[in-house]
């Protein structure tokens, strides 16, 4: 008795002790039909990243010409000193409110430029953005692909990070937050990890999912499908979109998913539908319980089940 005693101290010790070496992040949405108040909601655990502050970026006007930097993203492939900012700061500029002008840092340095709007909105930011004076509202789990592109200016700008602000600066609805960055992505490139982003406004929800599929690549590649009103959608690193459906009202995706993945060897049109987690996913992202636990039961088997 002594004995399993000391073992059960042993055990829960070293879980507690241990609880800090899982980096792991889980998003979750749920439809408007889903809650007991007709609210759509989004939350996020955004775990084992370096900083932890949340900013304040307000409403700004520009004139015409003016042109937006795009900044490289600390947690897309851990911190490169060559993008500028620290490891704790991770925006350092003039251009993003006062809560990202840390003077005595490194500037953040640009991996290129897009035409700048008249008017962004004010909006809530930490390692991703959250939401916006909209209630445009954004979360985001971090996934496996088989490419992982790194950064290069002029060629691969993005990251889901920096889509994520822009899409809070620019957009009011859920539609037009996954439209605005799957074009961003197909003009721009994208660099870095596989992401989920789930976007919500005060209507409906949908999952949006991206990587690179070439390590020399100048896009990317992505789709989004809607949430069911009645359904609550979770994500844990690992991509959850299955079969890509044409010309279905719940689905968009890249004009590129296609050829893409023929070009790559890794999907051709006997195979049947697409399968967007087989086809551009690289399994589990570290075991094969890392993701799976952490999908409670009820919600796994409900929406893209």
């Amino acid at each position: 008795m002594r004995r399993k005693h000391s073992l059960f101290i042993f055990i829960t010790c070293f879980v507690f002790l241990n609880v800090n070496m899982v980096a792991a992040c889980t998003t979750i949405l749920a439809g408007k039909a889903a809650t007991s108040d007709g609210s759509v909601i989004v939350s996020h655990s955004d775990d084992g990243l370096g900083d932890g502050r949340l900013i304040y970026v307000p409403a700004m006007d520009y004139k015409p010409g003016v042109l937006r930097a795009v900044f490289y993203s600390h947690c897309a492939l851990g911190f490169m000193p060559q993008w500028g900012a620290t490891e704790s700061h991770r925006i350092v500029s003039k251009d993003r409110g006062p809560g990202y002008n840390t003077a005595d840092d490194p500037a953040s340095v640009a991996l290129g430029y897009i035409p700048q709007v008249k008017h962004t909105y004010a909006y809530f930011d930490t390692n991703y953005g959250i939401m916006n004076e909209h209630q445009l509202s954004i979360g985001e789990c971090t996934d496996l692909a088989k490419v992982h592109p790194l950064p290069e200016p002029g060629k691969r700008i993005f990251y889901s990070a920096e889509l994520s602000r822009v899409a809070l600066e620019r957009c009011k609805t859920a539609r037009e937050a996954v439209q605005l960055m799957g074009e961003l992505i197909e003009k721009y490139g994208y660099y870095g990890t596989g992401e989920t982003l789930l976007v919500a406004d005060p209507k409906e929800g949908w999952v949006m999912e991206m990587c690179g599929y070439d390590m020399d690549g100048i896009d990317g590649v992505w789709a989004a499908q809607r949430v069911p009103d009645d359904e609550v959608f979770v994500a844990a690193n690992q991509f959850r979109i299955r079969e890509i459906r044409e010309n279905a009202e719940d689905m968009v995706y890249s004009k590129n998913i296609f050829t893409a993945a023929k070009r790559k060897g890794w999907w051709k049109p006997e195979d049947g539908l697409l399968d967007w987690v087989n086809v551009y996913g690289n399994g589990e992202f570290h075991h094969p319980y890392y993701s799976l636990r952490r999908l409670a039961r009820p919600i796994f088997d409900s929406a893209f089940a």
